[in-house]
């Protein structure tokens, strides 16, 4: 039984007069209802609804419902607002208010005020099989194009540029709008009323960085919430989080209107369902995140952060990209050239640490390839093919220099190309710093012993990519568990190390491994050929007659 309620959790009230659902079966054109959507101070506006047409064959997979939304509200907005999605509607029903389901579709280039509605029974995956929807009303559709979900204001605490981080992820469904971590100035969240209607923010990063999405609370059943009316990444099972969002202003536009809102703080429960119809959670239910802990050192300071994002290994790569990111323009106040290196510190359930070491150098956008490059090592775990990764916490240490700080490898001699068998192979590197003085490295080793006639000997910077194939290591050999695969990122080449290697019967063998204090471009190869047997045998018989 569905009852009043009015508890206080977490600090906040949430209340909800809790609606019968309305049936889909006795919707009907020219019905009149109302819907509820959060406007600015979060007051919660009413807004009138009339149906227009049931569309059967959505190609979702379940029917939607067109109405017009009207009133003063919608008509201050420009229309239907990003941000409105998941606003309850409701049609009378035996005297009483039902709720019918949740804005979810807008239709482009089309008259203000019409939406489509996601039915409340399709959101809670419970609509009747006996029931046999029809279209009444094609015509309705005939002219009206092509439908889209209502846009989703995705709040960050960055540029709006680390969209670009997350068009995997989310594709055209969201609208990068500023957000401010702590609402309005204050130390903690503003009063905040959880009912139908309601802004909330279903969170994939938390805490110093902010990445969010803003939409509308549907509905609240006991500790079970629904929102949005259509998928937010289509993801299925999830793990983000739920907090308050404070609507500030509706934004109107001839294009798209919007929902100006600010991200809330504070834990209200977990978002775990991400289906074709809503977004579902759990009030009160802490989600699974990610602890990471940031250095970041610039020329002139030190800046420490702290952040979560959501502890799941299809998001690890795109949402640890997208909050680096944003740390680092704001950080740099710039887009340009410079110099990062980066150590990680991965700790996993076990208490095994991977540690990782790297370098990077760029002339024109340093904080976007060192955000992307931030990511690489839990994009290696989260898309290994041995094991799911259990990672406990992340530590990055990032120092960044506004100059560019790399060598090109531009010649490589070799001493003796045809050296004898007892005598070392030397070669010589000339190296040109960026706008620096030339540097001349000599290297001496022996002779691999597999080696014979001619063979190849290739030297490479760290920069330069490694013919590994992607289930190798940097030395050639193949990754055959989740074991090598840590050893292998620990013992990455990194971009300022050269890399010497001799190509023995199809193999690499690695003969030199040095590190520099820049990063290294280029690639030279050289060849050597040892003499053969006979050679030898004849010199030798030679040198014994010329004794003799």
């Amino acid at each position: 039984m569905r009852l009043f309620i009015l508890l206080t959790f977490i600090g906040f009230s949430f209340s909800a007069a809790f609606a019968q659902d309305y049936p889909l079966a006795e919707v009907a054109a020219g019905q009149s209802g109302y819907g509820l959507t959060a406007g600015a101070g979060n007051v919660i506006e009413h807004f009138d609804v009339e149906v227009i047409a049931l569309q059967n064959d959505a190609g979702l997979g379940f029917p939607l419902v067109l109405i017009r939304a009207s009133g003063e509200f919608i008509e201050n907005s420009g229309g239907v607002a990003a941000g409105m999605s998941g606003s309850p509607v409701y049609l009378p029903l035996d005297g009483e208010d039902a709720l019918l389901g949740a804005i979810g579709y807008v239709l482009p280039s089309s008259e203000e005020g019409l939406a489509l509605v996601t039915p409340i029974e399709v959101m809670r995956g419970a609509l009747p099989e006996e029931v046999a929807v029809q279209p009444f009303n094609e015509q309705a559709f005939a002219n009206l194009g092509e439908k889209r979900a209502v846009n989703t204001p995705l709040l960050m605490s960055g540029s709006a540029r680390v969209v670009e981080q997350l068009e995997p992820l989310f594709g055209e469904r969201v609208t990068p709008y500023a957000a401010q971590v702590t609402p309005l100035g204050t130390a903690e969240d503003p009063d905040y009323n959880l009912e139908p209607g309601s802004a909330v923010s279903v969170q994939l990063v938390r805490g110093d960085v902010t990445l969010a999405a803003v939409g509308t609370l549907t509905d609240i059943d006991d500790d079970e919430v629904l929102a949005f009316g259509h998928p937010f990444l289509s993801q299925g099972e999830v793990e983000f989080a739920l907090a308050p969002a404070f609507v500030t202003y509706i934004v109107p536009s001839d294009d798209t209107p919007f929902k100006l809102a600010d991200n809330g703080k504070t834990l209200l429960g977990s978002v775990t369902r991400d289906h074709p119809a809503a977004v579902a959670g759990t009030l009160g239910q802490t989600p699974d995140f990610l602890p990471v802990n940031l250095t970041f050192i610039t020329e002139n300071e030190t800046i420490n952060k702290r952040f979560e994002v959501s502890n799941d290994e299809r998001f690890y790569a795109p949402l640890m990209a997208s909050a680096i990111l944003q740390i680092f323009d704001e950080a740099t106040e710039r887009i340009g050239a410079g110099s990062v290196d980066i150590a990680w510190d991965i700790e996993l359930s076990d208490g095994e640490r991977v540690r990782v070491l790297e370098q990077i150098t760029d002339s024109s956008d340093i904080s976007l390839l060192a955000s992307q490059l931030a990511a690489a090592p839990l994009d290696a775990l989260a898309t290994n093919i041995f094991a799911t990764p259990e990672i406990e916490s992340v530590s990055l240490n990032m120092e960044y220099a506004s100059e560019q700080r790399f060598a090109e490898l531009v010649e490589v001699v070799l001493e003796d190309d045809e050296p004898a068998e007892d005598e070392l192979i030397t070669l010589h590197l000339r190296l040109q710093p960026y706008r620096g003085d030339p540097v001349v490295r000599s290297l001496r080793f022996d002779i691999p012993e597999e080696a014979e006639g001619s063979f190849d000997i290739s030297v490479r910077g760290g920069n330069e990519p490694s013919p590994s194939e992607a289930n190798e290591d940097d030395s050639g050999d193949p990754i055959l568990s989740y074991g090598e695969l840590l050893v292998a990122l620990r013992d990455n080449v990194q971009g300022s190390e050269i890399i010497v290697e001799a190509s023995l019967d199809g193999e690499r063998e690695r003969l030199e491994r040095l590190s520099f204090p820049y990063t290294i471009t280029g690639e030279e190869t050289v060849t050597v050929t040892l003499p053969d047997e006979d050679d030898e045998d004849e010199a030798s018989g030679d040198a014994d007659e010329s004794e003799d």
